[in-house]
């Protein structure tokens, strides 16, 4: 019994290392997701736009990238200043739908990360950072993390934060009802029934807008401290006469221009929308009353207003038909 029980296992773990040797050599090149990377995404960047040291597949669907440069075209054909390369020390693709990509379709998913993102003052050709904010480079990690489920038109975006190391971070996430797949195929209809159903930004700022704030004062000719009152004169304007939620919403975004020199904590704005709200109606909407209350609007702060509102007169806004 021992030498047939014997016998019987020697022949199940052959079989089960002969059909693994089978399946890994009869597994396809899209199994491996730096392989299905090399076939249907770099042949379609410009040559010398990417460089890499080093690469290797996390799964079916992912890769990492590290040592990465990214040259971006010249925004100006007629300039003689080219865009300086950006590094990334690595690239991070967790899950991407190359399914869609391999048949020229938008990926309905994507989860990356690029971590040690670092430029010189010339980003990109787009803007001069060093006039912006005085910096000659700056680093930053982004992340993405979305998915759109085309069974129930539903865009799902779980995370999209740019954080400038040292200076702020910006973290977004949204829920979107109504998108069709074909989103990016018709970009004028496909978003026609789409409605927003709950939406998250927190902005936390850690230097960037001492930084920046004197900077665009001097520009246009100005000063910090006029340039702040500039922008909470035109706050207040829209706070005139508005109902408590919005009111309360506006001395919170002028509380945090106060304290841009060392804000008290970071800015957070929700939207939850109590009804299903279309792009027209959004488009109608005259008052911070009535934007308020169509997204839910709610904004937080740890920061108290130092300035008293403005006492400002508004004509009352003309009734719908």
């Amino acid at each position: 019994m021992r030498r047939v029980a014997m016998a019987r296992t020697q022949r199940f773990l052959l079989l089960a290392v002969g059909l693994w040797l089978g399946l890994a050599a009869a597994a396809p090149a899209w199994a491996d997701g730096l392989a299905r990377f090399k076939k249907s995404i770099e042949p379609q960047i410009p040559a010398g736009a990417l460089t890499y040291k080093s690469a290797r597949a996390l799964g079916d669907n992912g890769f990492i990238l590290e040592g990465v440069v990214v040259t971006p075209p010249p925004t100006d054909k007629d300039s003689k200043e080219k865009p300086q390369p950006i590094a990334i020390k690595t690239v991070t693709v967790e899950a991407l739908d190359f399914d869609a990509i391999e048949n020229n379709k938008p990926p309905l998913f994507a989860k990356l990360h690029f971590d040690g993102i670092t430029t010189g003052s010339n980003v990109g050709g787009a803007f001069d950072l060093k006039q912006l904010t005085g910096l000659d480079k700056v680093s930053a990690d982004f992340r993405l993390d979305y998915k759109l489920a085309g069974d129930t038109k539903t865009f799902t975006l779980n995370q999209l934060e740019l954080n400038l190391n040292g200076l702020a971070k910006l973290d977004t996430s949204l829920v979107l009802n109504g998108v069709g797949a074909d989103v990016a195929a018709k970009p004028d209809t496909a978003m026609d029934d789409a409605s927003l159903k709950t939406a998250d930004f927190v902005y936390d700022d850690h230097s960037l807008l001492a930084k920046v704030v004197p900077i665009v004062a001097v520009l246009q000719g100005s000063d910090p401290k006029a340039l702040i009152a500039l922008a909470t004169t035109q706050l207040d304007i829209a706070r005139a006469g508005q109902g408590p939620a919005a009111q309360k919403a506006i001395d919170s975004l002028v509380a945090f221009l106060e304290d841009y020199q060392k804000p008290k904590g970071p800015l957070h704005i929700t939207l939850n929308p109590p009804d299903k709200v279309t792009n027209a109606q959004l488009s109608d909407a005259k008052t911070a009353d009535e934007v308020v209350k169509l997204l839910g609007v709610e904004v937080s702060y740890a920061g108290t207003r130092q300035s008293k509102p403005a006492e400002l007169t508004t004509d009352p806004p003309p009734k719908k038909d």
